[in-house]
């Protein structure tokens, strides 16, 4: 028995190990024949062991003589933000290989060959096994392909319209105001240092989208419109958020609505490994808060979507977007089919429901998320970066001033304003905000294993991608690609943003006026058009430039080269929903205020009302670093891009009482 036991220890390892290295000299043999670059790694980067193992031999394999080698860099899961254009770099070309055990990756920063993937959706489909973890409460319209894909993207597209921009613009306005009170707290002056923008700005978005979307009005902390006291409903969260309006909820909720979606989110990674039947009974804290969140999160869909199926049954209407009842109403349920009996005396089938109702929740989910993590990423990132680059601030507030006036926010216009923000330096920052920041660092597309051999041209010439590889969209590496943008000298060559990555440009800082192409108009006082539009995709004619304004004003990048919002026929369907949202909130903190980064590491605010410029310029340029050294190394995503670790102060001031002005 123990010679067994002895043997099935020696021989299982010995196996495996076998196997794993006839695979990988397979798949070398399969990158070879492509033609391309390829670099060959021991393992895949999500190899379990590997996962399990990282933080204890990663450290010890970077001491080692091989420590500078590019197979050792892409062994990291977040190698494409920590690399970013390095890697491209190195191998002196824009699209490579990986070879691996498990699979091959076929890796671009090649705005080109971008174009050719995203145009050719039959020929490079999404992975959808990738997406797994977006089908927590059913499949919908991100984690299908084909005509599966079809059906749900005509169901779910009605809603995103202009008319329901006007309301994602008036409830950004109105939660930006709250979000602004409780952060300068009566404060005439000066805020305190603000520690919790990130997690503000994820309550922020989650407000606007459950109310713009799903008609849950939800009041700010302290809000001076309704305070701080539970309405009707009971459900006020453990943060103070209370619903206002709206759905009423059941009784036996053990956690708030925002709550159980925050926390969800939060705990995410114990769903994506492991069996639900497992994380049920686990003893641990963070795994019973996961599927705690989970089940919540649950019944507060099942109820937002029992509650509308009841308003369509009864011909009770909700007013703005209204996602869920687009998404019942889609799906075949109407006031008829809701009242015919389950039988006839003919014994007439009933009609067919378009999507099923783990379906419809499936997509409800899919917008919540990304309609709330996309937008309040770019709305944190852009205070963090504009708090760094003060000239662009200013510029920003002299650009609001001429399109808002003295007009009270009240009287801001959607149809006439917004596209004037997103024509000039506004839309400028978003637009650099979400190129340094885009909402996820790669975009999965795949060949399947039975396709045959998809080519592709590189530069000018075909190369054969073969079967089963799995392909990266690197939005972070053609965002950086020098090739593609126009750039200048780094702002400090001796002390450079990232420390590989284009050292000898200013690709990797944040200047939004790298987007206007006639800055001396919007610094004399021009507007950009007011009537420039977003170009638009449909499902037989894909977008030029996915999330580029229109106005002549802007750069407009190659197509493939700017793809935050994905590219062709797979962009994303709320990009519009985002942009409205971001530049109304943006526009609402920095028509009043200013944003400066805290210098509490380093000062009282008493020393540096002593300081002279010199060294008031010292503290503050020592905050900047220990940003921008934050966001390099403690960024990381699940979902979407976020700083995972730590947290960047921030303090709000009354323009004209800065502090700081470089």
């Amino acid at each position: 028995m123990l010679s067994t036991i002895i043997v099935t220890l020696f021989v299982l390892p010995v196996t495996y190990f076998v196997y794993s290295y006839w695979c990988l000299y397979r798949n070398i043999v399969a990158a070879k024949a492509t033609g391309l670059t390829y670099v060959v790694i021991p393992w895949n980067n999500l190899n379990i062991l590997w996962l399990l193992s990282r933080p204890f031999l990663l450290p010890c394999l970077k001491v080692l003589p091989f420590r500078d080698s590019l197979w050792l860099a892409l062994l990291s899961i977040d190698w494409p933000w920590l690399e970013q254009y390095t890697i491209f770099q190195r191998l002196g070309c824009d699209s490579f290989m990986s070879v691996s055990p498990a699979k091959n990756y076929f890796h671009t920063a090649d705005a080109a060959v971008i174009d050719q993937i995203t145009r050719r959706r039959n020929d490079f489909p999404k992975p959808v096994e990738v997406y797994g973890s977006l089908e927590l409460y059913g499949k919908n319209v991100v984690s299908t392909e084909g005509n599966q894909w079809k059906h749900h993207r005509k169901t779910v597209s009605p809603p995103f319209n202009e008319k329901n921009n006007r309301m994602v613009w008036l409830e950004s306005i109105r939660q930006a105001q709250a979000m602004v009170r409780g952060w300068v707290r009566g404060q005439t002056e000066s805020s305190p240092t603000v520690l919790t923008v990130a997690d503000d700005c994820m309550r922020l978005s989650l407000h606007i989208i459950s109310h713009a979307g799903f008609g849950v009005k939800m009041d700010w902390p302290g809000s001076e419109e309704k305070g701080e006291q539970p309405q009707a409903n009971g459900h006020l969260s453990k943060t103070g958020d209370a619903l206002s309006n709206g759905p009423d909820f059941g009784p036996d909720h053990k956690m708030s609505y925002t709550d159980a979606l925050h926390s969800l989110l939060h705990n995410m990674i114990w769903i994506l490994i492991l069996p639900m039947n497992l994380l049920k009974y686990l003893p641990f804290q963070g795994t019973k808060r996961s599927y705690d969140s989970y089940v919540e999160w649950g019944k507060y869909l099942r109820e937002l979507f029992n509650n509308k199926r009841n308003d369509i049954a009864t011909g009770k209407g909700q007013e703005g977007m209204d996602l869920m009842g687009f998404l019942l109403k889609g799906a075949g349920i109407t006031p008829s089919s809701l009242s015919q009996p389950t039988s006839s005396a003919e014994n007439r089938p009933q009609p067919k429901q378009l999507l099923s109702d783990t379906e419809i929740m499936g997509n409800a989910f899919v917008f919540l998320l990304a309609g709330h993590e996309t937008a309040a990423n770019s709305i944190h990132f852009s205070c963090l970066y504009l708090a760094l680059r003060l000239s662009s601030q200013r510029r920003l507030q002299a650009s609001l001033d001429r399109i808002f006036d003295s007009r009270p926010m009240s009287e801001w216009d959607y149809e006439k304003d917004f596209n004037a923000l997103f024509g000039g330096m506004a839309g400028a920052v978003l637009a650099e905000e979400l190129r340094l920041i885009p909402p996820v660092a790669a975009i999965p597309k795949c060949v399947l294993p039975n396709a045959p051999p998809q080519p592709l041209e590189i530069n000018n010439k075909t190369f054969n991608i073969p079967p089963a590889t799995y392909i990266n969209l690197l939005s972070v590496a053609v965002h950086r690609n020098p090739k593609l943008w126009p750039s200048g000298p780094p702002s400090d060559p001796e002390n450079p943003v990232h420390p590989t990555s284009n050292t000898d440009n200013d690709l990797e800082e944040f200047r939004p006026e790298r987007w206007l192409r006639d800055l001396s108009s919007i610094d004399n006082g021009g507007i950009a058009d007011a009537d420039a539009k977003t170009t638009e995709h449909t499902e037989d004619a894909p977008n030029t430039a996915t999330g580029v304004n229109a106005s002549t004003n802007l750069h407009r990048p190659p197509r493939g080269a700017y793809i935050p919002f994905s590219e062709g026929y797979r962009a994303c369907l709320g990009r519009r929903f985002a942009q409205v949202e971001v530049l109304a909130v943006l526009a609402v903190i920095f028509k009043n205020y200013s944003v400066e980064l805290s210098v509490d590491k380093y000062a009282t605010d008493e020393e540096v009302a002593a300081m002279g410029e010199n060294r008031k310029r010292e503290v503050w340029e020592k905050a900047g670093k220990d940003m921008l050294e934050l966001m390099r190394e403690k960024m990381g995503m699940i979902f979407t891009m976020q700083l995972r670790e730590g947290k960047v102060g921030v303090r709000l001031v009354k323009r004209g009482a800065e502090r700081f002005n470089y």
